[in-house]
C-alpha cells in the first residue's frame, strides 16, 4: 500500500520533505501548495482544499504561526499529517490536536529530527542512571522569520534537554528578544543549567552542549560528543528527515509507535509556556 502526500510550504524544509518522501518506497508525492511545488516537478494545487481532495496524508512545512490551523483542517478532513515543530503555539492547543486526532483515528507526527542524531542518542543512554551537577548549552544561528516566540523558535533545543536531562521544575528568564533567548533552567538539589541562544543575520548554525555529571563530563561540540576530554566514536549519521519519514509511514500503515510520543511534543511545548510565562 502506498501513501499519497501532498506537502504544504514548498520552501526550504517542504523540500527536505519532499526528498524524504521520494525516499519512502511506500510513499508517493501528488503535489504541493504554496511554495515553490513546480520546480521540484510536482503538480501545484490552487488551494489547501484542493490538495485534500487528492491525498491521503500531508506534510505541513509552512511558516510556524500556521501549522496549528493548517493541522486542524488536515485532520478534520480526515487525513493524516506530518508537521514540522513546533505543532503549536501553546501546549493546551498541541493537546487538542491530538484529541482530534485520536477522535478521527488518523496519526499526527511532529518531526524532531534533532533526537535523531547519533549524539542525542549517545547522551540519551549515558544521561540514565546518572546525577546531574550543572552544565551550559549554548546556540547561535540565522535569523528566523515567521516564528510564534522567541521560544517556540528554539524548542528544539528544549527538546534536546529534555531528551538528555529530563524537564526542568522551574525556569528564570535573563533575556527573551527575537534574537537573543537566555534562560537558567532549574533542577532539583539546587542545580542549574544555562540555555543561550542566538539567531541573527548571518551567524553560523552551531551547537555548544555541555553537562556536568557527577559521573562524568560530556561536552558536545556540533556533532561529535567528548566524555572528559576524550572524543567518542559515534556510528555515522543517519538521513534524518528520511529516518523521520520513514517511521511517520510505519505509525500510519503498521500502528508503530513514533520515536517522539505525544507526551514528549507536549512536554517541548509546555516548557515553552513556561518560558515565555516567565519573561
Amino acid at each position: 500500500m502506498s501513501i499519497r502526500w501532498g506537502v504544504v510550504g514548498v520552501g526550504r524544509a517542504g523540500k527536505a520533505r519532499v526528498e524524504a518522501l521520494h525516499a519512502d518506497p511506500r510513499s508517493t508525492v501528488v503535489g504541493g501548495w504554496r511554495g515553490s511545488p513546480e520546480k521540484l516537478g510536482l503538480r501545484a494545487f490552487h488551494s489547501f482544499e484542493e490538495l485534500l481532495q487528492h491525498v491521503d496524508a500531508v506534510a505541513i512545512c509552512s511558516p510556524d504561526p500556521y501549522h496549528s490551523t493548517q493541522v486542524h483542517a488536515a485532520l478534520s478532513a480526515y487525513r493524516h499529517v506530518v508537521c514540522e515543530f513546533p505543532l503549536a503555539g501553546s501546549a493546551g492547543e498541541a493537546s487538542s490536536l491530538f484529541a482530534l486526532s485520536v477522535a478521527r483515528d488518523r496519526v499526527l507526527h511532529v518531526e524532531h529530527i534533532e533526537l535523531l542524531t547519533p549524539a542525542a542518542a549517545w547522551i540519551r543512554e549515558f544521561g540514565v542512571g546518572k546525577t546531574l551537577a550543572g552544565g551550559t548549552i549554548r546556540f547561535s544561528g540565522g535569523a528566523r522569520k515567521n516564528v510564534i516566540t522567541p521560544a517556540h523558535a528554539n524548542i528544539a533545543r528544549f527538546h534536546r534537554i529534555i531528551d538528555g536531562i529530563g524537564v526542568p521544575e522551574d525556569v528564570a528568564v535573563q533575556r527573551c528578544t527575537p534574537n537573543h533567548l537566555a534562560v537558567r533552567l532549574q533542577y532539583p538539589d539546587d542545580v542549574s543549567v544555562g540555555l543561550d541562544c542566538r539567531m541573527e543575520e548571518g551567524l553560523k548554525r552551531h551547537l555548544e552542549m555541555v553537562l556536568e555529571f557527577q559521573e562524568g563530563i560530556v561536552r558536545q561540540e556540533g556533532g561529535e560528543i567528548y566524555l572528559d576530554g576524550s572524543k567518542v566514536d559515534l556510528p555515522e549519521s543517519p538521513g534524518l528527515f528520511k529516518t523521520d519519514q520513514l517511521s511517520a509511514t510505519a505509525a500510519i500503515l503498521d500502528g508503530v509507535e513514533s520515536y517522539i510520543s505525544m507526551e514528549q511534543v507536549l512536554e517541548g511545548l509546555s516548557l515553552a509556556d513556561l518560558v515565555m510565562g516567565a519573561a
